[in-house]
């Protein structure tokens, strides 16, 4: 555990950024030899999704080559849960591995054993964490639990922001220095989402992305809304995807949060992204967005508009 309060460099040449990693010092190693291969990780993966386990009816998952969404293969044997196919962003095990190496359990994430690629494919080991999706439980809960779980999330996300870059080399991108991957932005720009040196050059890409099928895009004046995004604002680490279904909490009451997951669109961004993609993820018009957001993550209700008008001109 860090001191509360203690604010976190986090040093780009301490992130491991190679197509394959092992994590040999990860308590997976203290009791198995190996990881599965990826011939065996398919064969997990096929068995278990003929066999409807595990399913999620949100999800389509296909296991017809080119695996690009896959579903996961879990060995509950070894307490190992892969993520793994053609669209598996390698940020995603980076970001597990350096949360977790550098806040020591604040913010709580499955432990990441290592990862590979082969040919197309990534595979990404991590600990199975045994416990529900807050999205099972919180229709059953009642308003003291719900209070307790957003009282413990605003701890944990502060604690995320606590997190910061080496002021001489500051940038909007992926942990590694690279583009974003975020499902705000149309999957043709993602490619090119990245690196910015600045808040400012990411702002000026990002609300020119709904102007590049126009025939002439520089003719049309800047919108109003460009200048309500601030520029001056600070840049923060972003888990990107606050959703009911990436927060694992303990199967019975008291219940408290066992990990976050789902760490593929996190991130350096501007300091509100995080509450924008939450409410972006959520019903406008349901309790979680209206009344619970607000007591996790501060607001930022002046990008609100101008992120929705440009996220909406996309077709996002």
């Amino acid at each position: 555990m860090t001191r509360e309060g203690e604010r976190m460099r986090l040093p780009q040449s301490k992130i491991p950024n190679s197509l394959s990693f092992l994590v040999e010092e990860s308590s997976f190693f203290r009791k198995w030899d190996r990881l599965p291969s990826p011939n065996e990780v398919q064969a997990r993966a096929k068995a278990q999704h003929l066999a409807g386990v595990y399913a999620d009816p949100r999800k389509p998952h296909s296991m017809a080559a080119p695996y690009v969404r896959p579903p996961p293969a879990i060995f509950e044997e070894l307490g190992l849960f892969v993520k793994w196919g053609s669209s598996v962003q390698l940020s995603e095990a980076q970001s597990l591995y350096t949360i977790r190496q550098t806040l020591k359990g604040d913010v709580p994430v499955p432990e990441v054993y290592g990862w590979r690629t082969e040919g197309n494919e990534k595979y990404i080991y991590m600990e199975y964490v045994n416990g529900k999706s807050l999205e099972e439980v919180w229709p059953i809960m009642g308003h003291e639990d719900k209070a307790a779980i957003c009282r413990e999330l605003r701890t944990l996300y502060q604690r995320l922001r606590q997190v910061e870059q080496d002021p001489e080399n500051t940038f909007i991108g992926s942990i590694t220095k690279g583009p974003l991957y975020d499902r705000a932005f149309h999957v043709n720009y993602m490619h090119e989402a990245g690196p910015f040196a600045t808040v400012r050059d990411f702002h000026d890409w990002f609300t020119f992305l709904h102007r590049r099928p126009m025939s002439d895009p520089y003719s049309v004046p800047v919108e109003p809304f460009r200048h309500d995004l601030p520029d001056d604002c600070a840049i923060k680490f972003t888990h990107g995807d606050l959703h009911h279904s990436n927060i694992i909490v303990t199967p019975t009451p008291p219940y408290r949060i066992l990990a976050l997951i789902d760490w593929e669109q996190s991130g350096w961004l501007p300091e509100y992204w995080e509450s924008r993609k939450a409410q972006y993820t959520a019903d406008r018009g349901d309790l979680w967005s209206t009344t619970y957001l607000p007591e996790i993550l501060d607001q930022f209700a002046s990008t609100w508009d101008p992120w929705d008008y440009y996220t909406s001109a996309m077709g996002c």
